[in-house]
């Protein structure tokens, strides 16, 4: 049985690990995914063997990957709860959402967030209606996944990436940092994407090799990367030469 992330993330890569694991080396027996948000690709190669050590600054999220992994009936259980979710609770799940004391609510009430939002986001956006019981997306079938969710070679800890990149010296780097625009669709107000490092980022990656970077389509990006191949993917049809691909997958010199 094939797992897949019960997750809607935004910039989550869904559909492009076909594309992206094409180019993780066949003897790769770890990765280390600093930015892990959805784990689409690293769940998938979690499934063919290869040892992931997932890391993400976001507690919220962390939190939902630990209970999950440790104990995924509990917290299939503890959704269960909110289900059909009304749109005044919704509202209120936002603004408490970090509060809580009980890592096992914050992770419920991340998923319940994630799965009832228009776009994913849990600390920002509204909430997407229709469907039966008014929640197209939080359903008993996404619960059920949670329920019976299994995934061995897979652990996720909140950590910032200028630590958990250094803690992996001969894994495979696959990162999907926050992307380089205005966007309110990571953390609150789009802080995730405000405050991020770009710039650090780089300078890491250019003393390393061994690593596979997705990033938006952008002047800035390219400038960044300008010695590195850089492939601008289509995510539906596979590779393109169009320049005006929303995303990019940059490589290490090693991996061209």
């Amino acid at each position: 049985m094939i797992v897949k992330s019960p997750l809607r993330y935004p910039g989550g890569k869904s559909r492009a690990v076909k594309i992206i694991s094409k180019y993780i080396p066949q003897d790769t027996k770890q990765i280390c995914s600093p930015f892990f948000g959805g784990g689409s690709l690293e769940i998938h190669c979690a499934q063919n063997g290869i040892r992931i050590y997932g890391y993400d600054s976001f507690g919220p999220l962390v939190d939902f990957w630990q209970i999950l992994l440790k104990n995924p009936k509990k917290l299939a259980a503890n959704v269960q709860k909110y289900h059909p979710l009304k749109k005044e609770e919704f509202y209120k799940l936002q603004k408490i959402q970090l509060e809580s004391k009980s890592k096992l609510e914050r992770a419920t009430v991340f998923f319940v967030l994630n799965r009832t939002s228009f776009s994913g986001s849990t600390l920002s956006g509204g909430m997407a209606t229709g469907g039966k019981d008014n929640n197209p997306r939080f359903t008993k079938l996404s619960i059920d996944k949670i329920q019976s969710f299994r995934i061995k070679n897979l652990t996720v800890q909140q950590m910032d990436f200028k630590k958990s990149i250094p803690r992996h010296k001969n894994a495979l780097l696959y990162l999907d940092p926050p992307y380089l625009i205005q966007s309110k669709l990571y953390g609150r107000k789009g802080d995730l994407h405000k405050n991020f490092d770009h710039q650090g980022l780089a300078m890491i990656l250019k003393k390393r090799d061994s690593w596979i970077l997705s990033y938006n389509n952008s002047k800035e990006i390219h400038d960044l990367y300008s010695d590195y191949k850089i492939l601008c993917p289509d995510w539906k049809y596979g590779m393109s030469i169009n320049k005006k691909s929303r995303e990019v997958l940059i490589l290490s010199h090693d991996l061209e």
